[in-house]
C-alpha cells in the first residue's frame, strides 16, 4: 500500500513501478521473480501477480500443514 502511493505521487508508469520494485526485491521476494521472462520484469502487474500468487500458495502450504498437525478431537478417544 505505502509503495502505491509513493508511485501514485510521484506519477509513476506500470514500467516504473516494476523498476522500482524488483530493485528492492531481496532474498525470497527476488527469487520468486527468476521465474519471470525479461518482458514480465517490466510489467508491474505481472509482478506483482507472481508475488502475490506465491504469498497465497505459501499460506495454503502453511495452512494444510497446520491443520495436519492439529490432534483430532473430533473423535471420541478410548480410554
Amino acid at each position: 500500500m505505502q509503495f502505491e502511493n509513493i508511485a501514485r505521487m510521484n506519477n509513476w508508469s506500470n514500467e516504473e513501478k516494476a523498476c522500482v520494485l524488483t530493485s528492492m526485491l531481496r532474498d525470497s521476494a527476488a527469487a520468486i521473480l527468476e521465474n519471470l521472462c525479461a518482458s514480465d520484469l517490466r510489467d508491474y502487474d505481472k509482478i506483482t501477480s507472481a508475488l502475490r500468487f506465491t504469498l497465497w500458495r505459501c499460506a495454503l502450504n502453511r495452512a494444510a500443514t497446520w491443520s495436519t498437525a492439529q490432534p483430532d478431537t473430533a473423535s471420541p478417544r478410548r480410554i
